[in-house]
């Protein structure tokens, strides 16, 4: 079926050139958005894998149009088509969004948050072909965390349905990301294959020069970044555009970034503020617009509403969600070491490289980019690229919406993070700076680039001078060593970090995976995994929540001195449990005997959860 997935997928991208006469490098973040948003409601009700009939009816449906239509209509289309691809932005972008999921399609997780969510939950979503019912998520810390990016990462997956392929994960993650960089392509008009070579070499090392975490792992800050990005140039791009794509494309995007992370919302904030301003200052179209800017205004409030509403039905919130709540309803001290992470956060913000290393070039500081980022602005003025509103628009927007930013990114370092100790020094706040302010350093960069290399004119300086520009800026600030790692680097680590993964999950914890049918299709519901109080790991808890998903584990250590089987009940209701496994506990068949059908308890066994009147019964499972 992967071939008519990517049929379809084409087939969507070529009808909407056709149809809005538009550059492809431009149609296909739209197409992308589309993809996702469709996904996104088959998961609600679990089922994915009718996309497969989706795909083959639209290449039927793309084959019958295009024999309908007149000769004329279809050598007009074939015509625009073949124009089309032949331009250099559309070479390089097509390269690079075949080639960088091939080189990274071997990757494994190794990164702590994708164990933690982002790999986990997409592995789940992979098997249960949706979102999983009531407390029944693989990641319930993390139970409210938006699935925009797992859609993507699912659509790959697919196209290898009978297991679950890590790499592929990967390759979903990237070519999302890539997706909403390639519009910065149009701008190259001629042929010159160095140069289409420098560019698409640059279109992967961009994010390295102020983010590296989108290399290791596979968390939605970056995807947020590129996003937001290709929204502020789409609200700039106005000319030669339909009112419908002009808005449809802005409105699909933050749609789509609501849906990456639950801080999507901030920067979705962020953007429309933005659009309504610069129709206000700089557009000036009047009560034309206003439809336009309703439409992209509802529709992300609509895709947060349907994600906030299915995680209130089903009784999902993130521990940071929790702990942000009482932040706001002021119930939550500022800490102890408040001192400490100020000057971490201001050491780090006025002098720590934003990738956390040297480079054998130029290291950007935050506050270094924010100030480059206004000059930046200026200098564009300067130099006619925009003019005196835009130029005190932008640079103003900018400005108070990196205060904005910083401050808000503080804030939570003295509140929600506090106790995550590695904050107290600068190298690890810079590490939060630069991951969570991707989406204003990476997005501020990206307009910058668009403003930089658009409008060029005819004479051959003229016309390279503004890309030339934005090469020097990524070769000179980019971290080669990172982007390296995460396009081909990584291969020579790959069999290491699955051997120290195999290592971490004991032999313990290989039998209970094999009892829970861990990492197959039928295998649902939630465990509570209960070891001795000697055996605590919350390391090795981790790396087998990512084993065993689909199949959603709790954990629990007990210490048959101090607890009783009421306790043992009162886990298992907290942990909202359908099955019980436990290793071996000393003295531990005395706490859980008594909850058996009349039968000594059996390490090693998993047992089905039942109530009746009352009574909580645990009775062995036939799974395996």
């Amino acid at each position: 079926m992967a071939v008519f997935h990517i049929a379809a997928f084409a087939a969507l991208i070529l009808f909407i050139a056709y149809k809005e006469k538009e550059t492809l490098v431009d149609v296909i973040p739209v197409a992308v958005c589309i993809l996702v948003l469709v996904l996104y409601g088959l998961a609600f009700v679990n089922s994915l894998p009718a996309s497969d009939y989706l795909a083959v009816f639209l290449c039927f449906a793309a084959v019958v149009l295009y024999i309908r239509r007149s000769k004329e209509g279809r050598e007009d289309f074939f015509s625009y088509v073949l124009k089309e691809l032949q331009k250099p932005g559309s070479i390089i972008a097509l390269v690079l969004l075949i080639l960088v999921p091939v080189l990274t399609c071997a990757k494994a997780v190794t990164w702590w948050d994708d164990y933690n969510f982002w790999a986990s939950d997409a592995k789940a979503v992979f098997y249960i072909n949706g979102f999983a019912e009531k407390y029944k998520n693989v990641s319930p810390e993390f139970g409210d965390y938006p699935p925009g990016t797992q859609m993507m990462k699912w659509w790959f997956l697919h196209m290898h349905p009978a297991e679950f392929k890590e790499g592929l994960m990967f390759a979903g993650y990237y070519f999302m990301n890539l997706a909403f960089l390639v519009p910065l392509l149009k701008y190259l008009k001629k042929r010159n294959i160095p140069l289409m070579i420098l560019m698409g070499a640059a279109l992967w090392l961009f994010p390295s020069c102020v983010e590296v975490f989108g290399y290791d792992g596979s968390c939605a800050d970056l995807t947020m970044a590129v996003i937001y990005g290709a929204f502020l140039t789409a609200v700039i791009d106005r000319e030669q555009h339909s009112r419908l794509f002009y808005y449809g494309r802005q409105a699909l995007f933050l749609m789509v970034l609501v849906l990456c992370k639950n801080v999507g919302f901030m920067w979705v904030a962020f953007a429309l503020l933005f659009m309504y301003g610069y129709h206000i200052v700089c557009l000036q179209e009047g009560k034309e617009s206003l439809k336009g800017i309703a439409v992209t205004t509802l529709l992300p409030i609509v895709m947060e509403g349907s994600w906030l509403l299915f995680c209130l039905l089903n009784r999902r919130i993130a521990k940071l969600t929790g702990t942000a709540l009482h932040m706001v309803t002021g119930s939550m001290n500022i800490p102890e070491v408040k001192q400490e992470l100020i000057h971490a956060y201001v050491t780090a913000f006025w002098s720590y490289p934003l990738h956390r290393w040297k480079t054998f070039a130029i290291d950007l500081s935050p506050l270094g980019l924010y100030l480059l980022l206004l000059i930046f602005v200026w200098i564009l003025y300067k130099r006619g690229k925009i003019d005196k509103k835009q130029g005190i628009y932008i640079g103003s927007f900018m400005a108070v919406s990196g205060i904005c930013f910083y401050a808000v990114n503080l804030i939570s370092h003295l509140t929600i993070f506090a106790i995550e100790t590695q904050y107290l020094e600068p190298f690890g706040m810079v590490s939060s700076i630069e991951r969570y302010g991707a989406p204003f350093t990476i997005g501020g960069l990206y307009l910058i680039a668009y403003l930089t290399m658009r409008q060029e004119e005819r004479s051959a300086l003229r016309q390279y001078g503004g890309i030339l520009i934005c090469l020097a800026f990524v070769f000179l600030t980019a971290d080669y060593k990172s982007a390296y790692r995460g396009l081909m680097g990584y291969k020579a680590s790959v069999s290491a970090e699955l051997e120290e993964r195999q290592k971490i999950v004991d032999d313990n914890a290989d039998e209970f995976l094999t009892k829970v049918r861990g990492g197959q299709f039928e295998a649902q519901g939630r465990v509570l995994y209960l070891r001795d109080i000697s055996d605590t790991s919350w390391v090795r808890n981790t790396y087998v929540s990512f084993e065993a998903s689909p199949v959603s584990v709790m954990y629990g250590n007990v210490d048959a001195q101090s607890m009783s089987t009421g306790d043992i009940v009162n886990a298992i209701k907290e942990a909202h449990a359908g099955y019980l496994y436990a290793d071996e506990i000393i003295n531990g068949k005395e706490l859980l005997t008594p909850l058996t059908e009349e039968e000594i308890f059996e390490f090693g066994c998993l047992y089905r959860i039942e109530q009746e009147t009352g009574n909580m019964l645990l009775i062995k499972a036939d799974r395996g």
